[in-house]
This record gives C-alpha cells, structure tokens and sequence, in this order.
C-alpha cells in the first residue's frame, strides 16, 4: 500500500479512537493542554528532558496553571526503563488568588514490540505538596501505539489509573483518564509534536482535554 494511504490511516484510526465517553461531554469541562518541551540523551543509556505547560479550564475561558517539569530516565534494561523528576506549579485557585505547588515522583517504564504494536506499562509514584495540603498517588498507565511501516505517523492509547496511598484513602481510585492520539514529526527530525485527547474522570468533576505537546530532541 503506498504511503499516502499508510498515513491516511494513521489519521483515521486517531480520530476514531477517540474514547466513546465524548458523547457525555456536556458534563464536563472543556479544557486544553499546550506544552514545550527537550529532551537531550547525555549517553546511550542517560536521558534529560524539561518542559513548560499551560493549561485551561472553564470551558478554555481561563488559565489554569502554568508549569515547569525536570526530569531524568536511565535504560537499566531493554525493556525497562527508570526514572525521577520534580514539578513545580502555578495554580489559579479563583477567589484564592495564584498559588504554588510542588510535586516529586519516581517511575519504572516496561516496554515491548509485538510485530508492529508498542506496549508499554508504566507505574509511577508521586508526592505533591503545598502550603495546605498534600497528597500521595501510584499512577498505573498502560499504552498501545502502532508503528505504520513508511509513516512518520504513530497513533495510540492509554488508559491511566490513579489509586490513594494517602492515611484513609485504602488505595481508592481517585482519577481515570482515557487518551487517544497521534505523534508526528513538526519542521524538522529534531521536532516531534503529540496531538491528543483525554477524558478524565474523577468523582467530583470531568473533563474533556485537547492538547498538543512539542518536544525538541538534541
């Protein structure tokens, strides 16, 4: 099949992978995700990346914080993958005015390639904190993506589970989010974008994501 239709199809199956929970979406809140990223491999097996993202809320009427994320991983394996990094976030917290918070985590990364398909499973602890309050979550991600042969186009899924290791919570889920999306070169070999959507559940509030995520790789 040439690559024209190996792409178009790329395209296709990203946008009706879209999860089918969109059809409630008048429950939720519209919001978007923009964020600029590096990533630098300091050797075959050390990688340092950083960021910068917005996000809005209320129907995209207004910010909701802005955040700045360092990280490092460490290939300990082929298919094992560890790492750390901190996050610090600027919060509009509406009649409570702007507010900081911070937040740490550490991760282990299981990957593999069954013909053309990427798995991945990744678990993740994080600790985030504020003047007020703090909070503690083991994060539970597995990923699906297709590598098209002769695309530069690769769609997948996710589904993120976020369960309390807070006093009480007795490893309750606190948060879902399903995703659907399509990374894809932008201006050059170096730039990589990531085009998405994601609902996320949590029992008080949902939320309906669009967002974009451009990573530059030195």
């Amino acid at each position: 099949m040439p690559m024209k239709k190996y792409c178009l199809m790329a395209l296709i199956l990203g946008v009706i992978s879209l999860p089918a929970t969109t059809v409630y979406a008048q429950e939720a809140d519209y919001t978007t995700w923009l964020k600029i990223g590096t990533q630098y491999e300091v050797s075959g097996r050390w990688e340092l990346s950083g960021g910068l993202e917005w996000r809005t809320k209320e129907d995209l009427g207004m910010t909701d914080r802005l955040g700045l994320d360092v990280a490092a991983r460490y290939e300990a394996l082929s298919f094992l993958k560890l790492g750390a990094g901190y996050e610090v976030h600027y919060r509009n917290r509406g009649d409570e005015g702007w507010k900081f918070r911070h937040r740490y985590h550490a991760e282990g990364t299981l990957s593999a390639k069954l013909m053309r398909v990427k798995v991945s499973l990744r678990e993740r602890f994080q600790h985030t904190w504020n003047a007020e309050e703090k909070e503690f979550r083991l994060r539970s991600r597995l990923k699906l993506a297709y590598d098209i042969r002769r695309c530069k186009l690769e769609p997948y899924a996710s589904l993120e589970m976020y369960n309390g290791l807070g006093r009480g919570e007795r490893f309750d889920v606190a948060r879902m989010r399903y995703r659907a999306g399509l990374t894809l070169p932008l201006f050059s070999e170096r730039w990589e974008a990531d085009v998405f959507y994601c609902r996320q559940w949590e029992r008080d509030k949902k939320k309906n994501i669009f967002g974009v995520d451009c990573v530059y790789k030195f």
